[in-house]
């Protein structure tokens, strides 16, 4: 058994896009606080093409999850999925800051996971699994077969 292509894409986009826009939008309300400038956070959110990327790497990473994986239990769909995002988070912007010519990428990967914590993007995406997993289609792998059980269906 398997999840369908198209299950997983939909549950890939929701997490990934509505919890990166989660991220952006408590970021824009720092910033727009009193004293606060939004021309930082546009360039920071908007301009940098490394988003763009992160939020590619992700999907492409949760619709391979979903599809290569047998289907699990909601909790461990979360767990799973919510470790694959943290590592396209990580792997992303530790490649960046290495594209940038920083001396310990390893650092700037980890800032920006806290980043992700503190704007909500992570606990986010978390809830955003739990939410979707709820509603993934699964259908049998092959023609007639059962690979979760090792045989034919209907046996």
């Amino acid at each position: 058994m398997t999840v369908t292509w198209r299950g997983a894409v939909s549950y890939a986009l929701t997490v990934v896009v509505l919890s990166w826009l989660v991220g952006a939008g408590v970021d824009l309300a720092w910033q727009a606080a009193p004293g606060g400038s939004v021309g930082g956070w546009a360039d920071f959110w908007w301009k940098n093409p490394w988003h763009a990327v992160f939020v590619g790497a992700a999907t492409a990473s949760l619709v391979l999850a979903r599809r290569l994986l047998a289907p699990l239990p909601r909790w461990r769909v979360t767990l799973v999925d919510g470790a694959v995002y943290l590592a396209a988070l990580l792997v992303c912007w530790g490649v960046a800051a290495w594209a940038e010519g920083d001396g310990a990428p390893a650092d700037w990967a980890f800032v920006m996971a806290i980043v992700a914590l503190y704007t909500l993007q992570l606990p986010a995406a978390w809830l955003l699994c739990v939410w979707r997993s709820g509603s993934l289609e699964v259908v049998l792998s092959g023609t007639g077969t059962d690979e979760l059980h090792g045989g034919v269906v209907g046996r």
